[in-house]
């Protein structure tokens, strides 16, 4: 059986050979892995590879030698496939916790800006304008005296109301917020 052979291997000396190294490759690769599926699943790779390329194999010499190298080569594989499954999971879990941020931050922002666009609503119509020329479409106050037709003091003093009621505004609905999830968590 372990001699060069002239024909390939039949189902009787396959099972013999199973028989005989099934329980040292088995030891090989547990001592590996510490784990009875992982090394079961090494051990039947190997004897699958034998018997899918028996009719190849008449040139070996020494099968425990081959077989051991096989065993060998699956380890590897096994380890580079859970190094690479480890690598996916990091990333994976990495690109979630950017995606869940991104959402959570995109909701913060329309929620906040439906506030605040709530609270400008409250504002007189000049107000509002020259506030949202100055903030939201970044005019400079000189652009926006020119086309509202307005001085620019007159510009400086619409912001400034409008960043006032705001800032009272929000900071009694932040403090309110602030309140209930306090509140909540006693």
């Amino acid at each position: 059986m372990l001699h060069v052979r002239k024909e390939a291997m039949t189902d009787v000396e396959f099972a013999e050979i199973y028989e005989v190294f099934w329980a040292k490759l088995y030891s090989v690769a547990y001592n590996y892995f510490r784990d009875r599926t992982t090394a079961q699943e090494l051990v039947q790779d190997v004897f699958v590879h034998l018997w899918l390329k028996r009719a190849e194999l008449l040139h070996v010499q020494d099968l425990p030698a081959y077989l051991f190298r096989c065993m060998r080569n699956r380890i590897y594989d096994q380890y580079d496939s859970l190094a690479s499954r480890e690598k996916l999971i990091r990333h994976a879990t990495h690109s979630y916790r950017e995606e869940v941020y991104a959402t959570d931050e995109t909701l913060a922002y329309e929620e906040t800006l439906d506030l605040l666009n709530q609270e400008l609503a409250k504002l007189p119509a000049t107000t509002q304008t020259i506030f949202r020329l100055s903030r939201f479409d970044r005019y400079t106050n000189e652009e926006i005296a020119k086309r509202m037709q307005v001085s620019a003091k007159a510009v400086e003093y619409h912001i400034t109301v409008a960043l006032k009621k705001l800032r009272i505004r929000l900071d009694r609905i932040v403090y309110i917020i602030i309140v209930i999830l306090t509140s909540g968590n006693s």
